[in-house]
């Protein structure tokens, strides 16, 4: 195929992404912040006094979660007490009708004391509702209740693009072809002293030529990142199109047939919540001892009601790859062990491995501040690549109008002339 073809198909799609990168890009850049600026409007809700006595056990703090909203779904708890944080509780209770409303609800661990709560989904400027609002932008576009997940679909085809156009758009910056060069001077260059302006801004060019140069520069300069933040983006949203992908391509371990739904889900299982601690506790120190891993410290406990299970997350060492976790998965109602991951785990497959890394590299979960700081400038970058592209294809189309209205030639290239 032309190069001709490559560049309608990088315009088009640029256009069709357009929108959809300035949203994610602008939260993107926010959310690498999210706790900190969370914190800084939300001093209330997510920090205490700090006090010399102990915090009160996690679990205790669960269950007088679940005394405030009598009836209501309490099916995660965290295990980690953070010096002069709260503890937050995801509670699922009814809405009207038939909706689920999952209200955050934030204690003193010290005390118990409720400090406040927050509503998922809640449309609003508020400083307690930002953050969440955002991100409900950045992973739904925050569509009404009732496009169910329409917005998550939009973006994971819109992620699908992007991963396409990224090989695009990076083929189109290398040089042409030599026989497709007429200046026989231009064609002697090296192969890397032709592609070398691609990597540069002209900053006393014109604004067309400007806007083209940090179009294409920046997007050279972040490639790698950007290919990271598309193709987990279709990880996150559009799962029917990753899945098998990263399967054919690296393998992809799926879910241990052991841990399939249950044909009715599980309210009431035998093993309550302390239960479920202990038996969990017994289940990793036996996975750390047969594979040689050790338990740093619990992380959090969770209950799957389809499948009636509980899972012990933990963090753990050595420290491998993007997993630093152990997790046992464990009967509801017996104890019986269904399903086990730790670091090293030599039943893994590569494409699981990539999934993690591109889920940490893409929320700034890894590396600390320099991660987060990349990410935020790459939520700039990625507005910027946007904003530019729009604007090449309308000094272009302005420049195909005004040819045709006169007869002429405007030269406004969709890339420089040979030697430029």
């Amino acid at each position: 195929m032309s190069r001709a073809f490559w560049v309608r198909v990088h315009r088009w799609a640029g256009l069709a992404m357009a929108g959809f990168l300035v949203i994610v890009g602008a939260t993107g850049s926010v959310l690498a912040f999210r706790d900190e600026i969370d914190v800084w409007l939300n001093p209330d809700l997510l920090t205490v006094a700090a006090r010399d006595a102990a915090a009160l056990d996690p679990l205790e703090l669960r269950e007088r979660a679940a005394a405030f909203y009598p009836g209501a779904r309490i099916d995660d708890a965290s295990l980690q007490i953070e010096p002069g944080r709260s503890y937050m509780a995801r509670v699922w209770t009814k809405g009207e009708g038939e909706s689920a409303a999952l209200i955050f609800l934030y204690l003193d661990p010290y005390t118990g004391e409720r400090l406040g709560t927050r509503t998922w989904g809640v449309v609003s400027l508020d400083r307690r509702d930002l953050l969440f609002f955002l991100y409900r932008l950045h992973y739904t576009l925050a569509l009404p209740a009732f496009t169910g997940s329409f917005g998550s679909y939009l973006l994971g085809v819109a992620a699908l693009i992007w991963t396409i156009d990224c090989f695009v758009a990076f083929y189109l910056t290398l040089p042409p072809r030599r026989r497709d060069w007429s200046n026989a001077s231009h064609a002697a260059k090296s192969w890397w002293d032709r592609w070398r302006p691609a990597w540069r801004i002209k900053l006393d060019g014109g604004a067309y030529r400007v806007n083209f140069d940090i179009h294409r520069a920046f997007g050279l300069w972040t490639w790698a990142m950007l290919l990271v933040f598309a193709w987990s983006g279709v990880g996150f949203n559009l799962d029917v199109v990753y899945r098998p992908t990263m399967k054919a391509l690296f393998g992809f371990a799926e879910l241990p047939a052991a841990l399939s739904a249950r044909a009715e889900p599980l309210d009431a299982p035998l093993l309550d919540w302390r239960a479920a601690r202990v038996v969990g506790r017994r289940l990793l120190d036996e996975q750390a001892r047969r594979a040689g891993f050790s338990i740093e410290s619990e992380a959090l406990l969770s209950f799957d009601r389809s499948r009636g299970v509980y899972a012990l997350v933990a963090h753990s060492s050595p420290e491998i790859a993007a997993n630093a976790r152990a997790m046992v998965v464990f009967d509801a109602n017996s104890g019986s062990l269904r399903a086990a991951t730790w670091p090293g785990d030599s039943a893994e497959k590569a494409g699981n491995s990539i999934y993690r890394w591109l889920a940490r590299l893409h929320t700034a979960s890894i590396f600390g501040m320099p991660m987060k700081i990349l990410v935020c400038v790459m939520g700039f970058a990625i507005c910027a690549l946007s904003v530019t592209g729009v604007y090449i294809w309308w000094r272009k189309r302005k420049a195909r109008r005004f040819r045709d209205a006169h007869g002429g030639a405007a030269r406004t290239p969709l890339e420089p002339m040979a030697g430029e």
